[in-house]
């Protein structure tokens, strides 16, 4: 669901006539208790609404405040995601009622801030620091919906804080420079304005000689500044706010430059479709004068030269995917941007030395085949070293990933990856894919058996084998919730960095609470097949 789209559905509340089939419902649960309010989209996998009942609230309360909602990996996202957006009988203990307002405060660091505000209006007491009023308001001003935004004032009970911020930038938004200034007035009077907005909202006039930079950490702020036409400072993107990321991303009174970087950090944390990061993009490459800058912008303008040759063509591309090869939230968004001038290019001598990151982009956007075929360039002439082996753990990592294979498939890949397994590094990469495989339950063959067994030493962690205990027995007690929560606490943005035996113990555990699609995406992500090739 694009952030337009869920910001549609803010409008409808505030109207009163949100329609049947939208997002946002009521499960049948209880349906005075906010846990029972459902948030996913229509045929979204939901986590069981008994996840909850297992658990007691003061051990939850600790997960729940400790848990990282930012720098998530796809996998993690999805996790966080599901567990704070489907609905679920309450868990029992006197710290319940916090529990529900850390559920709301996780939903908005998510970029959720809909659901958020949604849910936040249905408690006594919301997360410290956080209104369902303000933030309707100022999601609607971050997407350009400054009238609606600005009709919330009408309401007599808005008058301070927030409100009287809103009031000043409302009146500066349609030109009333004399309404601004006496609702600055106002506002001064609340110590309710900092300097910054009272220069901001001035810089509107035309008349401030000494404009400040742009400030786009909030919706009031992001729609004063593109009003005022502020220039964007150094870092411009608010990195925690995923959801204004995307509303920048969509902001026409913004600089171009400055919404393709948005995009791209809203696309990383699923806040913006693939498409519309490529449109923006294009947009760039196409203005006059444009010149890259960048090796993204180097390798879509070079895929839509038509002077360009395949090999130039398939480098620029390939620069570009290891550029993001830091995360793989961060590889994931740019193989999908990539992905159509990727599949244009032709499998051959010219292309065959990036044959490699062309079959992990594929990995990435769940092209399978496709990885498959470009593995295979890797034996061709002008391919790196090693590159049976490289081709023999593509079609390995594939069948993780989730392509149809039967067992006589699994056990030949298996047997192959294996056998081509020469040095150390190559056998504890191999090693720890079949510790994968069976943790998904797919069979390794003997050879492949004997190897986990055998390979060279790898590292261990030893400290979280309690952890580890915790997260199974909460797992038996179909504690999803905990499990969730723990899980997230120990992959910390990377599971690669986890030793093979907790990895599968943690997999086991997230496919006995059914969460088996974001198991399989995260044993994806801990073989690092996004990382920096060596």
């Amino acid at each position: 669901m694009s952030f337009k789209g869920v910001v549609s559905v803010v409008c409808l509340i505030l109207a009163g006539s949100l329609p049947a089939g939208a997002q946002i419902e009521d499960s049948g649960l209880e349906l005075v208790n906010p846990w029972g309010m459902s948030f996913l989209e229509a045929g979204e996998p939901s986590l069981p609404t008994d996840m909850w009942r297992a658990s007691d609230a003061d051990d939850l309360l600790p997960l729940m405040r400790d848990v990282r909602t930012h720098d998530l990996t796809p996998a993690e996202r999805t996790l966080m995601q599901r567990m704070a957006l489907s609905p679920a009988t309450p868990p029992a203990g006197m710290q319940e009622p916090l529990l529900r307002a850390e559920r709301a405060r996780i939903m908005y660091d998510l970029g959720e801030a809909q659901a958020a505000a949604t849910l936040m209006a249905r408690l006594d007491t919301p997360p410290p620091g956080l209104d369902a009023d303000e933030i309707v308001a100022d999601l609607n001003l971050a997407l350009g919906n400054e009238a609606t935004a600005c009709d919330m004032l009408n309401s007599p009970d808005r008058l301070s804080g927030y409100w009287a911020k809103l009031r000043a930038v409302c009146a500066a938004l349609q030109g009333n420079t004399a309404g601004a200034e006496l609702a600055i007035e106002m506002a001064l009077q609340q110590d309710a304005v900092d300097s910054w907005l009272l220069a901001a909202v001035f810089a509107t006039s035309g008349e401030l000689p000494d404009a400040p930079e742009a400030d786009y950490s909030s919706g009031l702020n992001l729609a004063i500044s593109a009003e005022a036409g502020l220039t964007p400072p150094e870092a411009p993107v608010p990195a925690n706010r995923p959801d204004l990321a995307a509303a920048m991303a969509l902001h026409p009174k913004l600089p171009i430059t400055l919404r393709v970087q948005s995009a791209g950090m809203a696309s990383q944390a699923g806040m913006l479709e693939t498409d519309n990061y490529q449109a923006l993009f294009l947009k760039l490459i196409s203005e006059p004068g444009f010149v890259p800058s960048t090796p993204l912008e180097s390798a879509l303008y070079a895929a839509r030269d038509p002077l360009v040759t395949d090999e130039d063509r398939a480098f620029a591309l390939a620069a570009a995917l290891e550029g993001a090869m830091d995360t793989p939230a961060h590889f994931s968004a740019v193989a999908r941007l990539l992905w159509e001038d990727v599949e244009r290019l032709p499998i051959n001598t010219f292309t065959a030395a990036n044959a490699p990151i062309f079959a992990r982009a594929a990995l990435a956007t769940d092209h399978y085949t496709a990885a498959k075929d470009w593995s295979s360039a890797n034996t061709m002439e002008g391919a790196r070293e090693d590159g049976s082996f490289d081709a023999a753990l593509m079609s390995a990592l594939v069948t993780l990933a989730g392509s149809e294979t039967t067992r006589n498939a699994s056990d030949y890949i298996g047997e192959r990856l294996a056998t081509l397994a020469e040095s150390d590094l190559q056998k504890q990469t191999a090693a720890r894919l079949f510790a994968l495989w069976t943790a998904l339950g797919i069979a390794p063959p003997a050879d492949a058996r004997r190897l986990i067994v055998n390979a060279p030493e790898r590292k261990s962690t030893p400290e979280i084998d309690l952890q580890l205990v915790g997260v199974l027995a909460s797992a038996e007690a179909d504690a999803a919730g905990e499990v969730i929560l723990s899980t997230v606490g120990m992959t910390k943005g990377d599971p690669t960095a986890l030793d093979d035996a907790s990895l599968l113990l943690l997999l086991k555990a997230l496919q006995r609470i059914g969460a088996e699609d974001a198991a399989r995406e995260m044993a994806l992500e801990s073989t690092g097949y996004w990382k920096a090739l060596n």
